[in-house]
């Protein structure tokens, strides 16, 4: 039934659920699966401003970028040791829902396993959701998962 899942991870805590469901689903349906981080533009957009005790551009760019490699890579290890395959990818700069959607069509994805924090009224409204747009923009079955907040 999926023969690729790409869960994308943005790090927090909670993600642990998702990254979860995802590592289930794909033992259960034998089936490869992804691992994406995108920089968000908006952290990347944060750098833009002058930076104290002189952290460069350049330099906190690179550590984002190191951050989320460090993540793809915990969570490729947690796969691997629950036997399932797995690609990952490191996105530096992009929107992630757009990032997301590319990479679900680019790599033929079946299911996208994805956290929510299951926001509702004025505080989606203010945050928005990656989530949300994910599941409003792509073609793809999304499992969205509510993130354990503990």
């Amino acid at each position: 039934m999926y023969d690729r899942i790409l869960v994308p991870t943005d790090g927090s805590e909670g993600t642990k659920t998702a990254v979860e469901q995802a590592i289930t689903h794909a033992t259960t349906y034998d089936a490869e699966l992804h691992v994406l981080h995108v920089v968000g533009q908006s952290a990347v957009d944060l750098t833009a401003a002058p930076a104290a005790d002189g952290m460069t551009t350049e330099v906190i760019q690179e550590q984002l970028g190191e951050q989320g490699q460090t993540l793809v890579e915990e969570v490729a290890t947690q796969a691997a040791d629950a036997g399932v395959p797995t690609t990952t990818e490191l996105v530096e700069f992009g929107q992630p829902h757009e990032e997301i959607q590319s990479y679900a069509t680019e790599h033929e994805i079946d299911l996208i396993v994805i956290g929510t924090h299951g926001r509702s009224g004025l505080n989606r409204q203010l945050l928005g959701s990656v989530a949300e747009k994910v599941i409003r923009t792509v073609e793809t079955p999304v499992l969205a998962v509510q993130l354990d907040e503990e």
